[in-house]
């Protein structure tokens, strides 16, 4: 027989699945895809049908005997965003820190799979323990995409390393379950999937080209909320195929992530996909790509399945690392400058981020220091982690269009080391405490130039950045040590507390401006405002504060 409707005409009994699994068991009915489905085939999608043989149907109709099951006590048909939800279901309250607690999170085999009940009777009839990842579910976009995945057949899996655009086919069918699931529900990252294509439409491109003559970029991207969060590399199987997928992605993405758009995110998943091979990594902020040691064979149904629950918690934990980045309408944006106050203009350039300070003569009138203690900062700070770096600072001149009008000269800082801002309201103490530990260790440093110390003068909260680490940034209003305040300047955070009795700022003024802002964060410990307070007292130096027990 040529078709289903002749399998279904032949049997004389198109509401009885069993009558006409009966039927197939010993005739010639192939599927093909182009084909319409009847009768009870009607709710099956026909994609997911193609490849299905005599023998198969014949595995279906024993396991179902044996079981009991029939397709008629499964509904018609199921809600995606209720299949969604469930796959979704208990968010990653933290990233697994260590390589091996990520990859025992990857293949933690909590998800169960939702599949097409003959999809669920072949895998019982292989393995009755393989069952226990996976649940009859009636027909719906998310279930045929599983189903889907792990029917891949073994004939064409055998053909899988001939070329690298098979390796991709059957890794963009097991992506194809992200996508179903993304669009069901809203609680998912709303990813967006591109293979073999350059990023766009992304805040900053991660991924380069491995030799830099071209645009070519890693084969496959996941995109969300304008971050580029999952990578992956396709090669055909052969010698070394899989460690030259990990070579590919090593090359392209060496570059690493920057603070700057992705915050407090720790890593990125990636993986290389080699012929029938697959493995897990990430890739570090630095650009380091760790390869995990867990290698699955797609060609064996368990694999498949472990496959698929991987990616669903890759998933799972790219909703929760675009919690941990900056929100879009706080995102720093390349090549677009933007003001500060202090006539300062910011440009972020790639790897470097550009501050112009306009008409210098009275920023320096305003604030009383001068280029010379400014440059003194910035030169110091090359020297310690803690603090901000810098590739160039100089005066520049700014001439003016009429010439009757004089060129005014002007503050440009090239800084090398890009990070983001954190949160007060989301800072868990530890983080303060880092914060705080990198604040006293840069300041020990200013404090200790010769022969007069410099102090930051503006330490708070907003100007530590991190990468991932802390460190303290902005040191253009840094001073000699002691700085005479004019009468009426005060800064954002000082209080009256921060100069002393012959209204001087110095060194021990920025111990008492961490003090201040230790003792902001919401629900800081009893040891914590005892150190705030510590702090405050002046009674310490940096140096020695860094060392305190608290920390």
């Amino acid at each position: 027989m040529e078709n289903i409707e002749e399998a279904l005409k032949t049997a004389g009994a198109e509401d009885d699945l069993q009558t006409i699994l009966r039927v197939l068991e010993n005739k010639s009915v192939g599927f093909k895809r182009q084909e319409a489905a009847a009768g009870p085939f009607a709710d099956m999608d026909t994609a997911a049908l193609t490849g299905l043989n005599i023998r198969m149907l014949s595995v279906i109709r024993r396991a179902q005997q044996q079981q009991g099951h029939t397709v008629s006590s499964i509904p018609a048909t199921a809600s995606d965003s209720v299949v969604a939800q469930r796959l979704l279901a208990g968010a990653v309250a933290e990233a697994p820190q260590s390589l091996a607690a990520y990859e025992d999170f990857l293949f933690n085999g909590q998800i169960q799979l939702p599949a097409l009940a003959y999809t669920f009777q072949l895998a019982n009839a292989e393995d009755s323990a393989l069952t226990c990842a996976l649940y009859e579910c009636a027909s719906c976009r998310i279930s045929i995409a599983v189903s889907k995945a792990l029917q891949l057949s073994s004939a064409f899996l055998g053909l899988a390393g001939n070329t690298e655009q098979n390796t991709s086919y059957w890794v963009m069918t097991f992506m194809g379950i992200l996508e179903e699931v993304d669009v069901a529900t809203d609680i998912g990252p709303a990813m967006m999937w591109r293979w073999n294509s350059s990023e766009k439409e992304v805040s900053h491109v991660v991924s380069k080209s491995a030799t830099g003559k071209g645009p070519a970029r890693v084969d496959t991207v996941g995109t969300a909320r304008g971050l580029s969060l999952v990578f992956g590399e396709d090669k055909a199987y052969k010698d070394r195929g899989l460690e030259q997928a990990w070579g590919d992605l090593k090359l392209k993405l060496k570059s690493g992530f920057p603070a700057l758009f992705y915050g407090h995110i720790p890593y990125l998943p990636v993986y290389a996909a080699a012929g029938v091979q697959i493995q897990f990594g990430r890739l570090l902020p630095n650009g380091v790509v760790e390869q995990g040691g867990r290698v699955l064979l797609v060609q064996r149904l368990a694999h498949r399945i472990k496959c698929c629950q991987a990616l669903l918690n890759i998933m799972k934990l790219a909703r929760f690392l675009v919690m941990r980045a900056p929100s879009l309408s706080n995102r720093v944006k390349l090549y677009q400058p933007f003001w500060r106050p202090h006539n300062t203009m910011i440009e972020v350039q790639g790897d470097v981020v550009i501050k112009d300070i306009e008409d210098t003569a009275t920023f320096y009138a305003g604030f009383g220091h001068s280029f010379q203690s400014i440059k003194a900062a910035h030169m110091c700070a090359q020297s310690c982690d803690s603090l901000v770096s810098h590739y160039n600072v100089k005066e520049t001149t700014q001439k003016k269009r009429h010439a009757n009008v004089a060129a005014t000269k002007g503050l440009r800082v090239v800084m090398t080391r890009l990070g983001c801002v954190h949160s007060l309201e989301s800072m868990p103490e530890e983080d303060m405490k880092a914060a705080v530990k990198a604040c006293l260790l840069g300041c020990a440093h200013l404090h200790s130039t010769r022969p007069k110390p410099l102090c930051h003068c503006d330490v708070r909260l907003a100007n530590v950045l991190w990468d991932p680490k802390p460190f303290l940034a902005d040191l253009e209003f840094a001073h000699f040590s002691p700085w005479q305040v004019s009468s009426g300047l005060i800064f954002t955070d000082w209080d009256e507390g921060t100069l002393d009795h012959a209204n001087c700022y110095t060194t021990e003024s920025d111990i008492y401006q961490i003090g201040v802002m230790l003792l902001k964060l919401p629900s800081l410990s009893p040891a914590g405002v005892a150190f705030g307070h510590k702090l405050k007292n002046k009674t310490v130096t940096a140096a020695e504060a860094a060392q305190d027990t608290y920390l």
